[in-house]
């Protein structure tokens, strides 16, 4: 969905898109004060359903990035979008023969930086990252077509909680009207399909990680 559907849903919820079939000027009433803060609200929104009810994945191989060396771990800052690491899948390795493994060598320093061993990078192994990110949000003058970030779904709640939150001190009806619509459609919203893993030692010290499933395991060096 884009911005300028999103902005022309909100004024029809608000009763100020159309007079007679006339699309209403920007001058009629407080018509200009809706447009200037529905921006904004739709980044509130965004922001608030992708750190709750709707979180966005996000993948990187660290790899790619500059990395520091620390000691005998090479230390990676994680992207400015970073919210928190996804359950289940969180850290994988690529070996240099092709072969793909979840693992926990790994450390992390504070909430912004990951620890990889330096010997693992060395013998060529690849580390990729899934975590949830923020939302990409809207400048404060966005162009019409720029698209609203997360899934369809969470773009059908949004200008509830918009239009909610233009009238609060002006209808208490009106406001929880809206917002209750906005909560509804957010109870409704499934979260996604995410793998959970189990493990277990090996005799050599080393952990099998499965998917939870029963449909493989990937093996973590001891």
């Amino acid at each position: 969905m884009t911005y300028e559907q999103v902005k022309k849903q909100v004024l029809q919820l608000l009763n100020q898109y159309t007079i007679a079939g006339t699309e209403v000027a920007s001058s009629y009433n407080n018509q200009e004060d809706y447009l200037l803060r529905i921006p904004g609200l739709v980044n509130d929104a965004m922001m608030e359903i992708a750190t709750t009810v709707k979180k966005i994945p996000a993948t990187i191989e660290l790899t790619e990035l500059d990395g520091e060396v620390v000691g005998d771990k090479v230390r990676f800052e994680l992207p400015e979008d970073f919210y928190q690491f996804k359950t289940g899948d969180t850290f994988a390795l690529t070996t240099d023969d092709g072969h793909y493994f979840h693992t926990n060598l790994y450390g992390l320093q504070g909430r912004q930086y990951v620890l990889i061993p330096l010997s693992e990078l060395e013998r060529g192994v690849r580390y990729t990252v899934t975590y949830y990110r923020y939302p990409r949000l809207l400048p404060d003058d966005p162009n019409p077509n720029t698209e609203l970030d997360n899934t369809v779904d969470t773009h059908y709640a949004i200008p509830f909680y918009v239009a909610a939150f233009l009238v609060i001190h002006d209808d208490n009806f009106q406001f929880a009207s809206y917002y209750n619509k906005y909560e509804d459609k957010l109870q409704k919203m499934s979260p996604g399909v995410s793998v959970e893993m189990t493990s277990a030692t090996a005799s050599d010290g080393g952990v099998f990680v499965g998917d939870g499933y029963g449909y493989g395991m990937g093996y973590i060096w001891g």
